[in-house]
């Protein structure tokens, strides 16, 4: 009986390891996650709207009095902005990785405002980037650093009622995901050197050049 316990607390310790090896590693090796489901309707970097309470979902436990509009994103060559305008304090955006792990989320109550902009960055990328929390625009955004180059945005937006369906449906297909065109910092640096159209000339060396001696008419 003594010799056979160390066995057992080995065999115990080794299905451990091997239930959480399966756990963590089943989302890396499933062929129909969220990814590629969700790669089915749309192209990345675009944002596509789930029909409300669907009878066929792409994915499951998914509520049937929310509405659902998602963005597969590729950071690989620019960075992706996601703009939507918030119906109520209920509406949220969750951005996860291509995985499922979830880095990011936000609901209408914390961002306090109605029109709402994310800026998505790859870490890899974050030593060389320029962007800050206004865009080229002006606008206000929230810069939101990514661990990976791909993952997905959704946004969930709470049907309150059949009559406000079409408001929220509304409100949804006017949000964007879309890459970030920056301009050359060379250019913008070029653009300022230039000088203004009509301004005077300046005088260098502090002195007006001397006027010509008036002639007299007699």
């Amino acid at each position: 009986m003594r010799g056979f316990f160390p066995w057992f607390l080995a065999a115990l310790f080794c299905a451990g390891v091997i239930h959480v090896l399966t756990v963590f590693g089943v989302p890396y090796l499933a062929t129909r996650d969220a990814w590629s489901r969700l790669s089915a309707l749309s192209g990345q970097n675009q944002l596509y709207l789930l029909p409300i309470a669907a009878a066929d979902t792409p994915l499951p436990f998914m509520a049937p009095d929310i509405a659902y509009a998602f963005c597969r994103f590729d950071l690989t060559a620019k960075n992706v902005s996601l703009q939507t305008q918030f119906g109520d304090a209920s509406w949220s955006i969750a951005v996860s990785g291509r995985h499922g792990e979830n880095f990011y989320f936000i609901s209408g109550a914390e961002a306090k405002r109605r029109e709402l902009r994310l800026l998505l960055v790859p870490r890899a990328r974050l030593s060389e980037e320029a962007s800050t929390e206004r865009s080229e625009e002006g606008d206000e955004q929230i810069i939101v650093i990514t661990p990976d180059m791909t993952g997905i945005a959704v946004i969930r937006a709470p049907v309150r009622g059949p009559s406000f369906a079409e408001d929220t449906i509304r409100l949804l297909q006017s949000a964007q995901c879309q890459p970030v065109i920056e301009q050359d910092p060379n250019v913008i640096a070029a653009e300022e050197a230039k000088p203004e159209q009509n301004a005077p000339a300046v005088v260098r060396g502090g002195r007006r050049p001397a006027r010509p001696p008036r002639t007299q008419v007699q």
